[in-house]
């Protein structure tokens, strides 16, 4: 019974965080435009400028696109609007959009 009662309530507590956890990173998602200035496919990251600012994102198999079907579509010089999150100290790409 002892067991029945703490799988109970460690399944109401993370059904809690997936609620509460949903909206608030939804509400993180940030979008940075600019000019493509690596793409690393084996690695999974894209590095992108914008007037001196330069965020190297992370790309993984959740990353959405718009434009493209995949990273390896990206080349230097494209223009792109990368939405990202933060999750420690990695910027990571939700949705990668290139701009025509």
């Amino acid at each position: 019974m002892k067991h029945i009662g703490v799988t109970l309530a460690v399944s109401a507590l993370l059904a809690c965080v997936a609620v509460i956890g949903a909206p608030a990173l939804a509400q993180n998602v940030v979008d940075f435009p600019g000019t493509v200035l690596k793409v690393d496919e084996a690695a999974g990251k894209l590095t992108v400028k914008k007037d001196g600012t330069r965020f190297t994102f992370v790309v993984d198999g959740r990353t959405k696109y718009a434009g493209i079907k995949a990273l390896k579509d990206i080349k230097a010089g494209d223009a792109v609007t990368v939405s990202y999150i933060v999750m420690g100290s990695q910027y990571v790409a939700q949705k990668i959009a290139k701009s025509k």
